[in-house]
C-alpha cells in the first residue's frame, strides 16, 4: 500500500504528521517545554517540503530565495532594534539562534510563506496586480491568527502587550515588496503545496487559539 503513494504525497504526509503532533505538543502544557525549542526544525522541515514539492534548485529561483530572506530578515532586524516598522517588540527563544536580536529563522518563516501565498494566487490568476496585493493580504491575514498564540508561547513579545496596527500594516508593505519581487521573476510554484502549507498553518494557529 505505501508502495502505492507517490513521493510527492510522502513528504506532505511528513509534514501533516510534523504538525500534528506540534499542535498537540502545543496544546498540552506537560508536553510544551519538548515541543518548543523544535519550532526552527518546523520551519525548516516546511521549506524543505516545499523545495521538495517544487523540484526547483535553478539558479534563478535560488537568487529569489535569497533575496526573499534578506528582505524579511533585513526589515525584521531593523524593526527590533528601532521599534520604527512594525512597534516595539523582541524575540523570544523558541525561535533559535539570533543575529541582531532576530532569529535566522524567521526570515525562512517569511521565504516560505510568501512563496507559498504566492504559489496560492498563481494557481487562480497570472494578472500581475492580483499576484502582487492578494499574496500580502494572505500573509497578513495569518499574521493576524498567529500574533495572540506568538505572544503566548514566547516566540515574541510587545511593549505593554500592545500589539500595534503598524504591525499589520507593515507585514502589508513588506510583503507587498516581496511579492513584486517575487512576480519579476515570474516562478512556477507547486500549488498543491503552496495550499497544503497555508491550511496546515492556519489549522495549526486556529485551534491554539481555542485551546490556549
Amino acid at each position: 500500500m505505501i508502495k502505492n503513494i507517490s513521493i510527492e504525497n510522502r513528504w506532505i504526509g511528513l509534514l501533516l504528521l510534523f504538525y500534528f503532533f506540534g499542535l498537540l505538543g502545543m496544546a498540552l502544557p506537560e508536553y510544551r517545554d519538548f515541543f518548543l525549542p523544535l519550532t526552527p526544525l518546523n520551519l525548516l522541515l516546511t521549506l524543505v517540503v516545499f523545495y521538495k514539492m517544487n523540484n526547483n534548485f535553478s539558479g534563478k529561483f535560488l537568487i529569489l530565495s535569497a533575496i526573499i530572506f534578506l528582505i524579511s530578515f533585513s526589515v525584521e532586524a531593523v524593526g527590533v532594534a528601532t521599534g520604527v516598522l512594525f512597534g516595539n517588540y523582541e524575540y523570544g527563544a523558541p525561535f533559535g539562534f539570533k543575529i541582531f536580536e532576530t532569529p535566522l529563522m524567521i526570515g525562512v518563516n517569511w521565504l516560505f510563506l510568501a512563496l507559498s501565498t504566492y504559489g496560492i494566487v498563481q494557481y487562480f490568476t497570472k494578472k500581475a496586480i492580483l499576484l502582487i496585493l492578494i499574496p500580502p493580504l494572505l500573509m497578513t491575514g495569518l499574521d493576524v491568527l498567529v500574533e495572540p498564540i506568538a505572544i503566548k508561547l514566547d516566540f515574541w513579545s510587545w511593549e505593554n502587550d500592545i500589539i500595534p496596527i503598524q504591525n499589520y500594516v507593515m507585514w502589508f508593505v513588506t510583503s507587498s515588496v516581496i511579492h513584486s519581487v517575487v512576480y519579476f521573476f515570474k516562478p512556477t510554484i507547486n500549488a498543491k503545496i503552496s495550499f497544503v502549507i497555508l491550511i496546515v498553518q492556519v489549522l495549526f494557529f486556529g485551534v491554539l487559539n481555542f485551546v490556549l
